[in-house]
């Protein structure tokens, strides 16, 4: 296993030419989707949409790492035809994210004057996490899950057992009456 230090220098040399930049925490690291490169500032300024994606990787002394994905997403639209108009739309998630998401506009090409693709992205949550994952794998690190994860899985487990308990009851109770 290699140290900490070590284990962010590989993501950071993995994640160069892609959009993703690392930020190191008290933690550890985080794995965010760089929104000031030229290809998102100009895709989030055209179309009101800023969204932050970011993988919080926190990094134990015992060799272990566990990942939460912190989705953050803002829309905005606003428009004056026929009068002023102001939408705005606010999502966040935390957690283990799973998300997939494909955008693609046709229109005129301001600078030529041609018709074609004029926004043609996508977006996968699990890039990031594969990107830090093949790294861990490369210098002997073990993935665990965070507290969140671990305490989600506790709520669905409980809220499992109260709905078998409470429909039980109500079976039995049917079936004395």
């Amino acid at each position: 296993m290699n140290s900490k230090q070590e284990f962010i220098e590989g993501v950071r040399r993995a994640a160069e030419g892609t959009p993703y930049a690392v930020t190191e925490q008290p933690y550890g690291f985080d794995l965010t989707v760089d929104v000031t490169s030229k290809r998102w500032l100009t895709l989030t300024a055209a179309h009101g949409i800023k969204r932050v994606f970011t993988h919080e990787v926190h990094l134990r002394d015992d060799g272990r790492y566990g990942i939460t994905d912190v989705d953050n997403q803002v829309s905005y639209n606003g428009s004056g035809a026929g009068g002023v108009s102001l939408t705005a739309m606010k999502k966040f998630s935390r957690g283990r994210v799973m998300s997939y998401s494909r955008r693609i506009e046709f229109g005129v090409d301001a600078d030529t004057g041609t018709m074609g693709k004029v926004v043609d992205y996508s977006f996968r949550a699990g890039e990031g996490r594969d990107l830090v994952r093949g790294v861990a794998r490369q210098q002997g690190w073990k993935e665990r899950m965070n507290g969140e994860q671990r305490g989600a899985l506790w709520v669905a487990g409980l809220t499992v057992v109260a709905l078998v308990g409470a429909f039980g009851a109500i079976g039995i109770a049917a079936l004395l009456g």
